[in-house]
């Protein structure tokens, strides 16, 4: 299988991600509570990681491979945090991000749908 469809596929994903952000905050915030809960937020480190590794290995067949590895360490780099940090202050910044407007979750689905343009346009 070809891995700039793939690729494509995860910019189409993460700007369908912004949509909702934008749309519904009150779910994001309920999504962020489910991450919260427990040792849930290893599994986010997790997912982050694994989507930083699957970018970087197919980072070679894309037009842009640099902007690709960018957005590969970018993911990595917040899986790190995840692991780094602990779940404990984790948790605080899930609880400061929770209590925001909801005018910064629909900034924060701006820059998730910008990341997911440049991906596709990228890949």
């Amino acid at each position: 299988m070809d891995m700039r469809i793939v690729i494509k596929s995860l910019g189409i994903l993460l700007a369908l991600i912004a949509i909702f952000y934008m749309l519904r905050p009150d779910l994001a915030r309920l999504i962020m509570t489910f991450f919260q809960k427990g040792t849930r937020i290893y599994i986010d480190g997790i997912i982050n990681l694994s989507l930083g590794a699957f970018l970087l290995a197919g980072a070679r067949q894309c037009r842009h491979p640099w902007v690709i590895i960018l957005c590969a360490i970018v993911f990595m780099a917040e899986a790190l945090l995840i692991f780094s940090i602990g779940s404990e202050k984790t948790n605080f910044i899930i609880d400061w991000s929770r209590e925001q407007s909801n005018e910064l979750f629909k900034f924060m689905g701006l820059l998730i749908g910008a990341l997911g343009i440049i991906v596709i346009f990228s890949a």
